[in-house]
């Protein structure tokens, strides 16, 4: 649960970096405002009600204290927003959005989609860096695909698991 939370934070936050409208925050772009839509792809997830996320902020915080850039990134986010009840403090914010930056440039070097998507929302900012447009634009093409590499080797694990069923 704690893993799709920071992600969530993520993909919410890099949505809202580049636009997207998102009145219902449904990540599946094919729902656009379509809050039916939504519940139906995203019920698992809990994505569309108008409820906030309640995150453990002390797990949250003692994994960016050793070295998670995701959990960083999301403690830095957190606090310039002042969501989750946590103290909106920019300034904190902006110190805290520049010690991640290099974890998560490595975690994206590494091939992580949360990575790029944090990194690209921060150039898209300029929070923790100093804004850049194209290297946003650059990142967040970096992350599509590899979320569709990702998805595509979970549907081979998912077929072959099925063929292996059948036997």
């Amino acid at each position: 649960m704690k893993k799709f939370a920071l992600l969530s934070i993520v993909a919410l936050s890099g949505a809202a970096a580049f636009g997207a409208e998102s009145d219902n925050n449904c990540p599946q772009a094919d729902c656009k405002q379509d809050k039916a839509c939504c519940k139906e792809k995203c019920a698992a997830q809990n994505c569309c009600d108008d409820e906030v996320y309640e995150l453990d902020i002390e797990t949250i915080t003692l994994e960016a204290a050793n070295g998670d850039p995701i959990a960083q990134y999301t403690i830095a986010w957190l606090t310039d927003t002042g969501m989750n009840n946590v103290p909106k403090d920019p300034e904190k914010a902006k110190e805290m959005y520049a010690k991640a930056v290099p974890g998560l440039e490595k975690a994206a070097a590494d091939g992580d989609a949360s990575a790029c998507c944090a990194l690209a929302n921060m150039y898209a900012t300029g929070k923790g860096v100093d804004k850049d447009e194209a290297k946003a634009k650059e990142l967040m093409q970096r992350c599509k695909e590899l979320l569709k590499a990702q998805k595509e080797q979970q549907k081979k694990a998912d077929d072959a698991s099925a063929d292996g069923q059948k036997m």
